[in-house]
């Protein structure tokens, strides 16, 4: 039971509020009945109260007196307020004091007991967190590492209970971090990543304690300073100390470290998410959110480290006309039409204007992106496999699509699914007709010069003696993908040859198939592959 102290100094309402409710149905029981607040302060300090329901106006001592006072004694008191419509300004300053909640006289008794049942609940929780803690602080001699991960998970997730003192705390579990400046860096290994291991349980739990160990020794040599690891739902989570005014070239130097070499000793590709700085500890679960927020915009922004900054920035100037459900769907079904009428050019600049709608704003999560992709892409195909010719092969495997979307790690990956989706249905669906001539001089004109850094569709148009728009709606009716895709597809094919027959490194592969930036060649291959050319490489050539 929870102990109720009433404080009211008329009698009447006070005998009210204590008899016109059945307090014990709510787990609550009477303590004591005071008239001011000095007779309340006499009985707390000889029997402390769980509850305090006090008025504002009260000769002697008054309600705000007497809660100023329960504060500075350090009573572990949740006060409760009891006020009239003309004391606004006193409940304002009560709020400010740390009241819990209040009420406006007159109030009914079902009013009082729906405010009590959810602060007695509200209070009933946080002690069961509290018990957690200690529970979790009796073990630490029997296993202090475990007991320091289960602490930081909690602190993670929750912003301190009013007994928490987590300076005294990190003392007693003897961590390495300091109480002021926290910041959260999070890590997420990318799907792809882990599919060599079959989902062997204990392969996958082997990876991750060694990326662990890589991520602290990488992180605490960057950011010269002790790191604390921990393993918190499906991330990484490094904790750290510092200001961005004097850690920013460390952080960034200590993320692209940590990237390298997950990548080179577990051949894991992962993205990184990094907080802003907190004052204190008590903050660190704000700092954990905004590191997993940034991992989520990873996804819309491609970059494998991502900043909370970033991500606000992206919030901040995200395309404001995104298009509404319904013109998603109507913009859906002119897709499904024109690839019943053999319109494969408008097919590609519906998909093209349905994908960008998802950029316009950040209103959708990437599951709920997910999952209206793989609705689009299996209607799409089965209305291709309802058209095909007969003995034509239109691959519309629903757990192939979902396979593949679910595999993505950013919203350009996904764009390069959904675009090969597309010309996979346009070849299928062209397979039996001749192609245009001037197609084909096309193909033959990109395959003599794919590896030329110049290469365009305006060059193209220009050697076949036609327009650039004629050229790209020809090629989006003839083949279902866009000229420079075509070209990027092609390109990438020659590397991947490359990659598995020759000793070539990374940058010279990416010369000789036409690109002459390393970080734009290896974005265009995972978009394409969905891995990187170092992964592909050591997988085709084991």
């Amino acid at each position: 039971m929870l102990r109720l102290l009433i404080v009211e100094d008329e009698q009447l309402t006070r005998e009210g509020l204590a008899d016109l409710i059945d307090w014990a149905s709510i787990g609550i029981r009477i303590d004591g009945l005071a008239a001011n607040g000095l007779e309340a302060v006499q009985l707390l300090a000889a029997q402390p109260a769980d509850l305090l329901l006090t008025d504002i106006r009260m000769p002697v001592m008054d309600g705000l007196q007497l809660i100023e006072e329960v504060r500075r004694r350090d009573w572990p008191t949740t006060c409760i307020l009891l006020s009239g419509y003309g004391d606004f300004e006193y409940a304002q300053k009560a709020m400010r004091l740390g009241v819990t909640d209040y009420l406006v006289k007159p109030c009914s008794p079902d009013d009082i007991r729906s405010l009590f049942v959810r602060v007695a609940e509200s209070l009933r929780e946080e002690r069961r967190r509290t018990d957690r803690l200690k529970g979790i602080e009796s073990r630490l001699r029997a296993s202090v590492p475990h007991a320091k991960s289960e602490v930081l998970r909690q602190w993670l997730r929750h912003p301190p209970v009013v007994t928490e003192d987590r300076r005294l705390q990190l003392k007693q579990l003897g961590m390495s971090v300091a109480f002021e400046y926290p910041l959260v860096i999070a890590v997420r290994i990318d799907h792809r990543s882990l599919d060599r291991y079959d989902e062997r349980t204990s392969d996958v739990k082997l990876v991750t304690f060694a990326a662990s160990n890589i991520m602290k020794e990488t992180l605490e040599q960057t950011l010269m300073q002790p790191i604390e690891i921990v393993l918190e739902q499906d991330l990484l989570v490094a904790v750290g100390n510092g200001l961005f005014e004097w850690m920013e070239e460390k952080v960034a130097a200590g993320a692209a470290k940590l990237k390298d070499n997950l990548q080179r000793y577990l051949r894991l590709s992962v993205g990184i998410g990094v907080s802003d700085p907190k004052p204190t500890l008590n903050e660190l679960h704000e700092a954990f959110r905004e590191a997993a927020e940034a991992l989520e915009f990873r996804f819309f922004l491609g970059a494998s480290v991502v900043y909370r900054r970033d991500a606000e920035r992206w919030k901040a100037g995200a395309l404001p006309g995104r298009l509404r459900q319904a013109e998603m769907l109507r913009v859906e079904q002119a897709a499904i039409e024109h690839l019943r009428a053999g319109l494969f050019a408008e097919l590609l600049n519906d998909t093209e204007a349905w994908l960008t709608a998802f950029q316009g704003e950040y209103t959708q999560s990437r599951e709920d992106i997910h999952g209206q992709t793989i609705a689009f892409l299996s209607r799409m195909l089965q209305t291709a496999a309802e058209i095909a010719p007969p003995g034509t092969d239109v691959d519309a495997d629903p757990a192939r699509i979902r396979e593949q979307v679910h595999g993505v790690d950013t919203f350009e990956e996904l764009n390069g699914i959904v675009y090969r989706y597309i010309r996979s249905v346009v070849e299928a669906l062209q397979s039996r007709k001749p192609m245009k001539r001037k197609v084909q001089q096309a193909l033959d004109y990109i395959a003599e010069r794919y590896n030329e850094s110049g290469m365009s569709l305006a060059g193209a148009a220009n050697a076949l003696f036609v327009s650039s728009a004629y050229l790209s709606s020809l090629f989006k009716q003839e083949l279902g993908v866009n000229f420079l895709d075509y070209v990027h597809q092609f390109r990438i094919e020659k590397a991947k040859a490359l990659l598995q027959s020759t000793d070539l490194k990374i940058q010279a592969v990416a010369r000789e198939v036409g690109y002459f930036d390393e970080a734009h060649f290896t974005k265009t291959f995972k978009k394409w592959t969905g891995m990187l050319p170092s992964q592909y490489k050591k997988e085709t050539q084991l």
